[in-house]
């Protein structure tokens, strides 16, 4: 089966908006042709301090002002809306740093797929719908509790030195290999798309990529 990595950042509203416009196209898929999907990280405010910021310190500094900000607030909401997502920033009151939020996903991602999945919805939806900081290690740990991983898993996970230096040197790798904005789609390592694509074209391009894979292996061991 292939592999369908997702480079994003759980911060990031486009990847959020990408995830609903993913998850309705693999339901248009039939079952053979679904690859396994997993979630890589992408340091989006790589200088953001580990407590964070006041996000609208965070978007003035960023953007220049609040109402920049606002007109690209809007453009995500309606975006959001028609993607069957909300997106509350009336309810976000800092920028969180994401990196725990990585190293939780390489945890999850190690231990049970299934799990880190619903733990990739479980981030994005509590930041975006509910305003909740997701830089702070209690959060992390109901959020992965709630999505199958054992807290305790978690809590170490969190602590972990190593996990963080992985998570961020994979993150770090991605961006020299070209990855310079979420979300990005890979299968199986190969450049796919980047961008919020529509569900319509994500349900064709996702098995057409699929084919030329299997084509191209087919050929490279002589049974094409």
């Amino acid at each position: 089966m292939r592999t369908l990595s997702v480079v994003s950042d759980f911060v990031c509203p486009w990847c959020y908006i990408g995830k609903a416009r993913l998850d309705a196209a693999l339901d248009r898929l039939e079952p053979a042709q679904r690859p396994t999907v997993r979630y890589l990280p992408f340091k989006l405010n790589p200088d953001m301090p580990p407590e964070g910021m006041e996000r609208s310190a965070y978007r003035t500094q960023k953007f220049g002002s609040l109402e920049r900000s606002e007109q690209l607030d809007l453009q995500v909401r309606l975006a959001a809306e028609e993607s069957g997502i909300s997106i509350r920033h009336d309810l976000m009151t800092r920028t969180p740093s994401t990196i725990k939020a990585h190293m939780l996903m390489a945890m999850a991602s190690t231990l049970a797929p299934d799990t880190a999945l619903r733990l990739a919805g479980g981030l994005f939806e509590a930041y975006f719908t509910e305003g909740v900081d997701i830089g702070v290690d209690d959060v992390l740990v109901d959020l992965a509790g709630k999505a199958g991983l054992p807290e305790e898993v978690a809590a170490a996970a969190l602590g972990d030195g190593e996990l963080r230096t992985v998570t961020e040197s994979l993150a770090e790798g991605l961006a020299d290999q070209g990855v310079r904005g979420v979300p990005t789609l890979l299968i199986d390592q190969h450049f796919l798309v980047s961008g919020a694509i529509p569900t319509d074209d994500l349900a064709r391009m996702i098995p057409e990529a699929i084919g030329i894979l299997d084509t191209a292996d087919e050929a490279a061991t002589g049974t094409a």
